[in-house]
């Protein structure tokens, strides 16, 4: 589709909330005609069922975490950015009281349907929201989870926002890309960037005010959150862009395989890798 900067700082709709910043429009903005360009896939519950692992795998690994943290039937879960509903849809289906909030209120309407689809309404609560300011209070939630949310927002404000909505005891689980510097040195070169353009696109789904997560990120995370773990992945797997569907095997990736056993043997090669999957603990 190509740039898509300008259109998107001139989409305003009517009756605004004047209490979003400028960053936050253009995102809603954005995700709002996004969910109106993408048609719903198909959802798939094998990541949360148990019957098949993929720990390799960044998105697998934040379902296998937040289906260990599952204890029991009450438990809270806040669908950090929700989206569409594919995650929280999915954990209601592990047994979770699912809570979701979307800046996207186009999102939110798709979230719901798609729990009414799998009659899960009932365990499904998805709403208007922003990641600085959530509306729910102290100590709620057992499990806070994000997926691919923390890179859109202003950190600091949200991360204590999931500390103090978190229970004690509580986890927060969030998947993220990562700036790497010794590859983005070289992916942001003129290059680079004309092999794999980097500016606003729907084809694409980059925003406009998006951008990784760096180690100062992870620090100032850290600074609210002691207990930060940080598991990291792809390395190699940068390549699935690439080779598509060519490097599988039983529809799982080969090369995010090797990067789960190639970390495991030269832990120095961390600094290469492109996600992270953060884990916070209260």
């Amino acid at each position: 589709m190509g740039d898509t900067r300008g259109a998107l700082l001139s989409v305003e709709e009517p009756g605004e909330d004047a209490a979003l910043t400028e960053r936050q429009r253009r995102e809603r903005a954005y995700y709002d005609e996004y969910a109106k360009r993408t048609a719903p896939g198909a959802l798939s519950f094998a990541p949360v069922l148990g019957q098949e692992r993929r720990p390799w795998n960044p998105y697998w690994f934040v379902a296998e975490l937040v289906r260990d943290a599952r204890t029991s039937g009450d438990q809270a879960l806040l669908d950090f950015g929700c989206g569409p509903g594919n995650y929280g849809v999915m954990f209601a289906r592990l047994g979770y009281r699912v809570f979701g909030f979307d800046i996207s209120p186009v999102n939110v309407e798709a979230a719901r349907r798609l729990a009414a689809k799998y009659d899960l309404t009932d365990r499904t609560h998805f709403a208007q929201g922003v990641a600085e300011r959530l509306d729910h209070p102290d100590g709620f939630f057992d499990v806070v989870v994000g997926i691919d949310i923390l890179h859109h927002v202003d950190i600091p404000a949200a991360v204590r926002e999931i500390v103090r909505v978190l229970k004690p005891g509580g986890v927060g689980i969030f998947k993220e890309p990562v700036e790497a510097p010794a590859f983005d040195r070289v992916r942001n070169t003129r290059l680079g960037r004309w092999i794999a353009p980097k500016e606003a696109s729907f084809d694409r789904h980059i925003t406009e005010d998006e951008r990784k997560l760096t180690r100062q990120d992870l620090e100032t995370i850290r600074a609210w959150a002691p207990t930060l773990r940080v598991h990291r992945f792809r390395v190699l797997s940068r390549l699935d862009t690439l080779v598509g569907d060519h490097l599988q095997w039983r529809g799982a990736s080969v090369l995010e395989m090797a990067d789960s056993k190639l970390l495991k043997a030269a832990p120095l090669l961390a600094r290469l890798a492109g996600s992270v999957v953060i884990v916070i603990g209260r």
